[in-house]
């Protein structure tokens, strides 16, 4: 049963439609190299100008004065106020009236902006000007442009006259913003421009009569870019999200989200935070589905922070309106395969050795089961040590489990321990004796069964271990050998069970870890009777100077000195003599291959019950590729009848670089018992030092309760990213996250 993780999930992948802030790359040095490399004022008269300690700092190969008050200054001429610096070949400069008219290699620049132009006209008393036939460079965005005037009206504010504007380095221009008219304002971090047009490799592809857009990394209301899109669940699809930047710690978007089978749906999503609380919400409303002939709606709020520096606290809802919302508006298998939806409320106080949990925990169930309710659930727990090298753990539990059709009540469980561990270089021993005591009050009890049933059983175990190691010579590479065998006893009674319900309770996957489990079961409803010995062993090579492991391999099973009689439900007793011998592998292969395995093998069938394998390939080329296989076999459930289901997939992904600008990306996850891909896409990308383009196609299925029925959709997903200015179209970004195993942005680029 998927719940929190994949309704988590499910909400914050439909709510991605509507993003909070528009987050767009900018053009990088390990891309572009020195191509942002701009000549600007020069750099050895601003250091003789500070050292000068004078105001404004003049100089020139030559200077003549005239009859009027003025000063001609000729051949390398400068003129330096603060961060301000002008250079051209010739300045005319007016001592009374601080004017300045300068022509021929024109360059003024300051902290924020870099100007070259054929003259200038420039008061370096009130710093306003204006400067004909330049090209700009925007320090803070690695952005650039010409326009036919920059006016500079002052430090922060300047005007663009039949501008354009772009990232892409000088000598390219594959994107490119015109305006007949732009005004920047440094201090507001908000420039607007007038008459927009985008185009795109010569081509105009989108127009605007008005267009705001930040000029640092400051948040900022106004349009995001939209996207675009065609599936087989809604037809075509628009988005157009609208960012509220409301305030320094809370903001909103709001996107109407057009889909033309469907109608017009609204998205919403808000974000705040605090010192010492953060939290989102957001939801979607569709009024009158064209296709479903209803009202269609999700709701999803999450907050989390602490009350104080101990004292935290966690609060979730999720809610949508119907059980086939998923099925319709999902974004991939995470979202179809969700089952329960959670609604949570949680705080919990840590001590120095101790935590106080309560929460209440319900949930709204689209398919399956109906969970309990906990209305509440209070947990203690501490550890510590105690004298004569004692150590000590109480794990307690006091819940109410409320439910419409099932027995519910209260359940009381407490779990106190002692362990004496002993340790030498070589070895250690612990053995640990535990009393369990659970104690119920229920109601709507099954016919003569006790309404009040309560168990109280010792728990006796113990622990031990060697420690050996050797060097060893791999292939001319110093390592350490080690070999590591253990022995772990564990000893529960019997007791009668049968009167006590299931509330959170079941069978766990045997693996390795679980050989050292004093419970078989996943909850306290059931404590698991064991008069059992385990024996494992772990070996590990690890890199004799560095300390790396490079290799490790474990091998283990449980050998039952009786039958296993307490069950989940009524049943005879397990009379296996011994249990399935499990295994872990993990083994780096090279500096860029890792080998992962885990296997359970029964020795009474002879055969293989559950196998994953995997390998995962990462050089430093910019390739990325995983192979995995799973599988579980269809056995008889041990606690009840029946038969589970067998499970039997492969996924293979990766992202391949296609010589230096593009890559291929892909998945392919199959399911071999239905006979059916679970999830595939293929795409292709393009990066440049500028812009970056992406085509995926897409084909998954449309919902699972435990099977895959075969109703499967596609989707095409295009988004070209012009880098600090926008993104256009769908971002494949969490599709690559969720689907390609080790996938992120930042290393791999796609």
């Amino acid at each position: 049963m998927r719940q929190f993780g994949a309704a988590m999930v499910a909400v914050s992948a439909l709510l991605a439609g509507a993003p909070a802030v528009a987050a767009v790359s900018q053009p990088s040095d390990a891309q572009c190299g020195s191509a942002f490399e701009f000549i600007g004022p020069d750099p050895a008269v601003a250091a003789r100008a500070k050292a000068s300690g004078q105001p404004i700092y003049i100089v020139a190969d030559s200077t003549e004065g005239t009859p009027g008050g003025e000063i001609r200054l000729r051949g390398q001429a400068a003129i330096v106020k603060g961060d301000r610096q002008l250079n051209a070949d010739e300045v005319t400069f007016n001592r009374d009236s601080q004017a300045a008219v300068a022509v021929g290699a024109v360059v003024f620049g300051d902290s924020r902006m870099m100007l070259e132009g054929s003259s200038l006209e420039y008061n370096v008393d009130t710093d306003q000007g204006t400067i004909e036939n330049a090209s700009y460079a925007l320090r803070e965005k690695r952005a650039r442009g010409r326009a036919t005037r920059i006016i500079r009206r002052d430090s922060s504010r300047h005007t663009l006259e039949g501008a354009f504007y772009t990232t892409c380095p000088p000598g390219k221009r594959d994107w490119a913003v015109r305006s007949t008219r732009v005004d920047l304002d440094f201090d507001a971090g908000e420039g607007r421009a007038r008459n927009v047009v985008l185009d795109f490799k010569g081509v105009p592809i989108l127009y605007s009569p008005f267009f705001s857009f930040p000029l640092s990394d400051k948040r900022k209301s106004g349009f995001l870019a939209p996207s675009a899109g065609t599936g087989g669940k809604s037809g075509f699809e628009l988005r157009t999200p609208y960012y509220l930047n409301l305030a320094p710690n809370y903001d909103a978007t709001v996107t109407p989200h057009y889909m033309s089978d469907r109608g017009l749906m609204m998205e919403g999503l808000g974000r705040y935070l605090f010192s010492d609380f953060s939290g989102q919400i957001g939801g979607t409303y569709l009024p009158s589905d064209n296709k479903a002939d209803r009202d269609r709606s999700l709701v999803a709020f999450s907050q989390s922070g602490a009350l104080t520096p101990r004292w935290t606290h966690y609060l979730t809802f999720n809610r949508v309106s119907d059980d086939a919302y998923f099925e319709d508006f999902g974004n991939g298998i995470y979202d179809v395969s969700t089952s329960h939806l959670q609604r949570l409320a949680s705080t919990s106080y840590n001590g120095d050795s101790w935590r106080v949990l309560g929460q209440v925990e319900t949930y709204q169930t689209l398919y399956g089961s109906k969970p309990y309710r906990r209305l509440p659930q209070l947990m203690f727990n501490t550890s510590g040590f105690a004298p004569a090298g004692l150590s000590y753990t109480l794990d307690s539990e006091y819940a109410v489990y409320d439910h419409p059709d099932l027995v519910h009540g209260t359940r009381l469980d407490l779990y106190p321990s002692l362990s004496l561990p002993f340790e030498r270089a070589a070895f250690r021993v612990e053995p640990r004796v535990g009393y369990r005591y659970t104690q119920y009050d229920l109601k709507q009890q099954l016919p003569g069964l006790d309404d009040k049933p309560s168990r109280a059983l010792p728990i006796l175990s113990l622990d031990s271990g060697l420690f050996f190691e050797r060097d060893v010579d791999l292939w001319g590479v110093g390592a350490l050998q080690t070999l590591e065998p253990r022995l772990f006893y564990l000893y529960v009674p019997k007791r009668d069970q049968d009167d006590i319900p299931l509330f959170d309770t079941g069978d766990t996957d045997f693996s390795f870890q679980s050989l050292f489990r004093t419970n078989r079961f996943s909850g306290p409803d059931r404590q698991g009777d064991a008069n059992q010995v385990t024996a494992a062993i772990t070996s590990r090579f690890l890199g004799a100077s560095s300390g790396v492991e490079m290799f490790r391999a474990s091998l283990g099973q449980v050998r039952y000195l009786r039958d296993r009689q307490v069950l989940l439900r009524s049943g005879p007793a397990i009379e296996s003599n011994e249990s399935a011998i499990v295994g872990e592998l993990w083994a780096r292969l090279t500096r860029a291959l890792l080998a992962r395995g885990d296997l359970e093998w029964d020795p009474d069938s002879g055969s293989t019950q559950r196998s994953v394998v995997g390998l995962y390939y990462r050089p430093q080329n910019g390739m990325l590729l995983n192979a995995s296989y799973r599988m579980r076999r269809e056995l008889p459930n041990l606690s009840a009848p029946g038969l589970t289901d067998s499970l039997e997939q492969v996924d293979v992904s990766g992202v391949i670089p296609l010589g230096r600008n593009w890559q291929l990306v892909g998945r392919s996850y199959y399911s071999l018992p239905d006979s059916q891909f679970v999830e595939s896409f293929v795409g292709v990308g393009y990066e440049s030092c500028c812009w970056g383009a992406r085509v995926v196609t897409r084909r998954y299925v449309r919902r699972y309760d435990g099977r895959y029925d075969g109703d499967t959709t596609s989707s095409i997903m295009f988004e070209l990213e012009l880098k600090g200015l926008t993104n256009i179209g769908n971002k494949v970004e969490n599709l690559l996250t969720e689907g390609v195993y080790g996938y992120s942005r930042d290393a791999y680029g796609f």
